[in-house]
This record gives structure tokens, C-alpha cells and sequence, in this order.
């Protein structure tokens, strides 16, 4: 749901009040985002506030499906449809998410073939398995995700313009973790607490140069990547804060200072002034140095 979308900045606020709109309606929402933002997530709060929320929401990697498999996983087969399959058959994603919404993560990595398929179970809401005679009516939202530049793909000839503008009548960019500075030390929180429960360690928080360093971090793997790296140095913590030493090599030393690095903004500097002072219990020398 919305409210389970951790982070009060500008640009998530924004997004979410977006989503919330698009929720409301029945158009087609492209999500675009770095890899590791939350478009699932986005995806999952979208089709929770929609008309179709008592329906499933079945999620389709489609950078995860081989190439030769995506028309069978997406429209199902009839038994003996091709060698291997189940003597049953198989309902496809798209009759499974029938009366709920279908999410179609990395949407680009289709190929040309199964997009001219997509597209006309799109436009038809009808879809024909693999071996059937038979179209099955489908009534879907279908939500869609993508990190690359599907305008790029249609340049190049990898993706079709009119499945781009079919699937384009809602856009949303989920903004980068750099882009929500002021949520970066929620996040570490957030993961460090869940780091410490799945790992049964009791590591307090950070220090006053480590959370610097996260601010300053550019996070190219936005939020996963930063959990992973706050797990890991949960693990290796043997003291109540984590520290440099306990982070990958690659999140400080390509930091454009490793002292005193320039703050961006008023909300960063008093969250790291509060945390060193509760840090040294008030001393607001200790603080400062």
C-alpha cells in the first residue's frame, strides 16, 4: 500500500501523489526507474488503491523469462502444445490475473514477436494459449515497468512504437535514492533494524562518518543496493556503530572527500547534528568534533 512507502522527501511525495491518481483510473501506467527503486512496490500500492484490489496482482519478470518461454508463460498452453509441456496445460500470467492487474517489470526485454502478441491482447482483451482454438476474454489493469529508454529501443528498432504509446498513457518515474537526499538516512535506519533482526544482531546505528559517507554516496543501486551493503556491515560490525571499516571499499573511496564533505542541504545537517549529539550524550564539543 501507499503507506508502506518509507520517505518523506520532494520527489517521493510527489511520485506517490501521482501513483494515487493513476489509481484511480483505469489507463495504462508506465513506471520508469532506475533498477532497485521500488517500481514494484509503486506497482503493488497502485493496484491496492484501484477498483480491481480484491482481484490478484501477479508480477511477470520478463528480463527473467527465456526468450523462447514468454509467450507460454504470458498466454498459457493446451496440453501437447509442444515438446515438454504439462500433459495439463497451463493458464498464462494474463488468465491468471484476470479481474485483478497484471505487472509487467523490464517490459523492454520482450521480444519483437511476443510485443505484436502483447499488443493485440491489449487491444482486444482477448487471449489465445499455445495448441487452443479458443480466446479467453480477459478483464486486466495492466501495469507496466521498464529502466531503460524504451524511446531509445523504438529508435533502434527493438521495441514497437504503438505497444510504447499503448502502455504510455500514465507515466511515473520512481526517483533515485541521490534524488531523495533526505530520505537516505530514513532508508539506513530502516535496513539496519531489519538487518539486525534477520541477522540476531543488536548494532545501535552508524557513525557520524559513515551516515556523512551515505549522504554523500551516489548509490548507483539505489535502495538494494543499499540494504545489502547496510546488511553486510551489520554482520561484520563487532562494536554498537557501524563504521568505514565495516563498508565496501567502492561506497567511500570514490567520495569526492573523506573528511569533511559539504552537506546538501539544512534538513541532512541537523539530522547528523542530533545524531551526534545523542551520539555523545549532549556534549556538544564531542559533537562537534
Amino acid at each position: 500500500h501507499f503507506n508502506d512507502i518509507v520517505g518523506t522527501s520532494h520527489p517521493l511525495m510527489e511520485a506517490i501523489n501521482l501513483a494515487k491518481i493513476a489509481s484511480k483510473t483505469s489507463c495504462t501506467v508506465l513506471i520508469t526507474g532506475e533498477s532497485g527503486v521500488g517500481k514494484e512496490l509503486f506497482a503493488q500500492s497502485i493496484h491496492n488503491a484501484s477498483s480491481c484490489a480484491n482481484g490478484p496482482f501477479i508480477a511477470v519478470n520478463c528480463g527473467a523469462i527465456p526468450k523462447g518461454l514468454a509467450e507460454s508463460e504470458l498466454f498459457g498452453y493446451e496440453n501437447g502444445a509442444f515438446t515438454g509441456a504439462k500433459k495439463t496445460g497451463m493458464p498464462g500470467k494474463f488468465e491468471l490475473a484476470n479481474g485483478g492487474t497484471l505487472f509487467l517489470d523490464e517490459i523492454g526485454n520482450l521480444s519483437y514477436e511476443v510485443q505484436v502478441q502483447l499488443l493485440r491482447a491489449l487491444q482486444e482483451r482477448k487471449i489465445k494459449p499455445i495448441g487452443s482454438n479458443q480466446e479467453i476474454t480477459v478483464d486486466i489493469r495492466l501495469v507496466t515497468a521498464t529502466n531503460e529508454n524504451l524511446e531509445e529501443a523504438i529508435n533502434k528498432g527493438n521495441f514497437r512504437e504503438d505497444l510504447y504509446h499503448r502502455i504510455n498513457e500514465f507515466t511515473l518515474r520512481i526517483p533515485t535514492l541521490k534524488e531523495r537526499q533526505d530520505d537516505i538516512l530514513l532508508f539506513a535506519d530502516l535496513f539496519l533494524d531489519q538487518a539486525n533482526q534477520e541477522l540476531g544482531k543488536h548494532v545501535i546505528g552508524f557513525t557520524s562518518e559513515c551516515s556523512a559517507i551515505f549522504l554523500q554516496y551516489s548509490w548507483p543501486g539505489n535502495l538494494r543496493q543499499m540494504k545489502n551493503v547496510i546488511k553486510r556491515a551489520a554482520l561484520l560490525a563487532s562494536t554498537d556503530y557501524i563504521s568505514l571499516s565495516e563498508l565496501p571499499p567502492e561506497i567511500y573511496e570514490h567520495s569526492e572527500t573523506k573528511t569533511a564533505m559539504p552537506l546538501r542541504n539544512e534538513t541532512t545537517e541537523k539530522i547528523l547534528i542530533k545524531e551526534a549529539l545523542e551520539k555523545t550524550g549532549n556534549n556538544k564539543s564531542k559533537a562537534a568534533r
